[in-house]
């Protein structure tokens, strides 16, 4: 099964758990959210070994969020877009990372507006995760 779609089946069945969890306390469906979480770590493992400022490390709370609420994440590495990065120089890889990073925040930071307005209150707090510039130059050209 592809990366991206094993990660998808993830946030299907995570979503249907928590939505039975959400239908008992209230009426916000978290699977936007969880969604939002898997897709962020997923471009962060990922990107790992292109950009700098530890994407991996920097998402390590969304492992320990997806604990709490007794889920376990699996690998979510996708090693066909790795493959696919190998192949071009470093600062292009960079950029493209670095793009894919950007795009997985802003969908998280959207979400997370969400979450924290919605969630019933015995649910966990989001994870706190810090954005850092993955290259220090427009082009990556570092890389």
């Amino acid at each position: 099964m592809r990366p991206y779609r094993q990660i998808f089946v993830l946030a299907a069945i995570l979503a249907t758990t928590s939505i039975a969890s959400a239908q008992e306390s209230s009426d916000y469906d978290p699977s936007p959210f969880l969604t939002s979480l898997i897709g962020l770590r997923a471009a962060a493992v990922t990107c790992e070994p292109f950009v700098a400022n530890s994407p991996a490390s920097r998402t390590e709370s969304v492992v320990e969020f997806f604990a709490s609420i007794n889920q376990t994440l699996p690998s979510l590495v996708d090693t066909e877009t790795q493959a696919s990065l190998n192949r071009f120089i470093g600062s292009q890889a960079a950029s493209l990372c670095r793009d894919k990073l950007d795009a997985s925040f802003n969908a998280y930071g959207v979400q997370l507006q969400n979450y924290n307005s919605s969630k019933p209150e015995e649910w966990p707090a989001a994870p706190e995760i810090s954005r850092a510039p993955w290259c220090s130059s427009e082009n990556c050209l570092e890389f």
